[in-house]
């Protein structure tokens, strides 16, 4: 059964911050293409996310190889495969943190947030929807020409044009809503 903010169109900034808040927990899978201007064909990773409002996302890379990453408020967790996992603190690392937050900013449709950063171009036809951001400042518009997020109902990509002609392509499917908490194991994901 859909509830009626599943059913109404997102015909502008309001509307689309509503509709990507509605939901405190969101897995899905994902794919990301990487194209960078040395290389002819994009570099080309899958896997499972998990954004969980209150304690953040879950990116587990299952192919080429194995990478889990977990991102909170002030910790980030990298582990490759086997190997010891990383962690880096806000306090280690600030600007690393600075990303992250734009990131799930753009994720959950942070419009206030996002409006500090970027200049924002809006557009929604038959119901799927478009938003551009342009970062205002350093240090954004010295590594981002574009921030691009489309969707209908959900957001399906996400777009990073940099400036030196590298993008990053990630395409959102699959995504649920339940169960509406996390699992033991997720949560012990964000312990750390």
């Amino acid at each position: 059964m859909f509830s009626p903010l599943s059913l109404a169109q997102v015909d502008n900034l309001a509307d689309l911050q509503q509709q990507l808040a509605k939901h405190s927990l969101v897995r899905g899978d994902f794919e990301q293409q990487r194209h960078i201007e040395m290389f002819e064909q994009p570099l080309i990773s899958s896997g499972q996310f998990t954004l969980d409002k209150t304690n953040g996302l879950l990116w587990r890379q299952q192919s080429p190889f194995p990478v889990q990453l977990v991102l909170t408020k002030d910790k980030l967790r990298q582990t490759f495969a086997d190997q010891p996992a990383q962690v880096i603190t806000a306090k280690d690392n600030p600007m690393a943190f600075y990303f992250s937050h734009i990131f799930l900013a753009v994720f959950h449709g942070d419009t206030q947030q996002l409006e500090q950063q970027f200049e924002m171009n809006f557009t929604a036809t038959k119901g799927h929807w478009s938003l551009v951001l342009t970062p205002r400042a350093a240090p954004l518009n010295s590594v981002f020409d574009t921030i691009s997020i489309r969707g209908k109902d959900e957001l399906e990509q996400l777009t990073l044009q940099e400036i030196r002609g590298d993008k990053t392509n990630i395409i959102f499917s699959h995504q649920r809503y339940q169960p509406k908490s996390l699992t033991d194991a997720e949560q012990a994901q964000f312990q750390f």
